[in-house]
């Protein structure tokens, strides 16, 4: 099979000549700028000194094609130019303003929040006053509606439209506050459905402005909204149907109105409880399994919600597998995951989040070449 028609393959839970494998086609499957450039060294291939950033606050970078195809990697991205790269306003001490009017500080290795524009309000009209992008800013779009057609026809790789706008609930915290946020949702629901709302009619926006330059060339598009901590959801499941899940049906019905492509979602943490609502407002694929989490069995996953969703990504844990275990142990992890999710189709193998500064480059390099060696092993006999 061709990269694209085993991507395609494997998505509608087909059988497949080989799982196929994913690193870079989102901010959320990639490597952080610090791995990459340690991977090329180890590797041998010329240094990237600038390398194409894909998410700022993450540090995570697009990798370059020579080491794509040195890994066989079965899909590339196209980036809308996202909120995090217009209106920013530099500041000193490693701190920028984003459209949002979220200010991010750079802490380590990454940008954290630490200035909420929502906190304090207490009324929906405050919303009035607050700061929202320009979806429609032509800037935006340029030069990718090219690009993905070249992808589309000059290479046999799937294309990806990667995720490029804060999630509803996840937006709404980031605004607000976790702690503020998710008491709205029990003490003031009329200021967490402003917000969300809000979030939401920016994101169809944006998204509308994408899929109109890309649409005819692009079979996955990605959108992200962490849901989960290590023990469960954010919230009760009642309280996600009631409040969070209505965006997320109009989201993702706004989207597979525009297109056919595949609505991949990705969440960090234990979803479990909450999956099948995800597939009923339209989710084809999860990302990741975070199995470090609760309930996330990729077994138990695979027998539940296999034949309905498709899984990128996960099996491979990034907290503490990828950094900590040995060589052995980690082709043993990549062979457990292929064989696991990956018979019968509907999975994409690539670790369970972007990996991180401190995975030394010989182990992200055995994680690949275990993928390459044992990705045979999903097929059904």
């Amino acid at each position: 099979m061709r990269h694209r028609e085993r991507m395609l393959a494997a998505l509608d839970h087909k059988e497949t000549d080989r799982v196929p494998v994913d690193l870079g086609s989102t901010i959320v499957t990639t490597a952080t700028r610090t791995a990459y450039q340690g991977l090329l060294g180890y590797l041998g291939l010329p240094a990237d000194d600038r390398p194409a950033i894909s998410h700022r606050q993450m540090d995570t970078v697009y990798p370059r094609e020579d080491l794509l195809e040195r890994y066989d990697i079965d899909c590339r991205a196209v980036s809308l130019k996202g909120p995090w790269e217009f209106q920013t306003k530099e500041l000193p001490g490693n701190r920028f303003t984003d459209e949002y009017g979220l200010l991010w500080e750079k802490a380590s290795f990454y940008y954290d929040v630490v200035g909420r524009p929502f906190a304090g309000m207490e009324e929906p009209s405050d919303l009035d006053r607050a700061q929202w992008p320009d979806p429609y800013d032509p800037g935006r779009v340029a030069g990718i509606r090219e690009e993905a057609r070249r992808l589309y026809e000059e290479t046999d790789y799937l294309v990806v439209a990667d995720i490029m706008c804060l999630g509803p609930f996840e937006g709404a915290c980031f605004l607000r506050g976790y702690e503020d946020f998710c008491t709205d949702l029990y003490w003031n629901p009329k200021l967490a459905h402003a917000i969300m709302d809000k979030v939401t009619e920016t994101d169809v926006a944006l998204w509308d402005l994408f899929i109109d330059h890309v649409g005819p060339y692009v079979q996955v598009v990605a959108q992200g909204d962490d849901l989960g901590t290590q023990r469960g959801p954010w919230t009760a499941p009642d309280m996600y149907r009631k409040m969070v899940k209505p965006y997320h049906q109009r989201l993702y019905d706004f989207i597979h109105s525009k297109t056919s492509a595949k609505v991949f979602m990705h969440s960090c943490g234990s979803v479990f409880d909450i999956i099948p609502d995800l597939i009923e407002v339209g989710v084809d694929i999860l990302n990741p399994i975070q199995r470090s989490a609760a309930k996330m069995d990729i077994a138990t996953m695979k027998q539940q919600f296999g034949t309905e969703l498709c899984f990128w990504g996960g099996g491979i844990d990034v907290q503490q597998v990828l950094p900590h275990a040995t060589h052995d142990e980690i082709e043993r992890e990549v062979a457990y995951s292929i064989e696991t999710l990956g018979r019968d189709g509907g999975y994409v193998f690539c670790a369970a989040h972007n990996i991180q500064p401190d995975v030394s480059p010989d182990r992200i390099d055995v994680m690949y070449r275990a993928a390459l060696e044992h990705r045979m092993s999903a097929r059904v006999p």
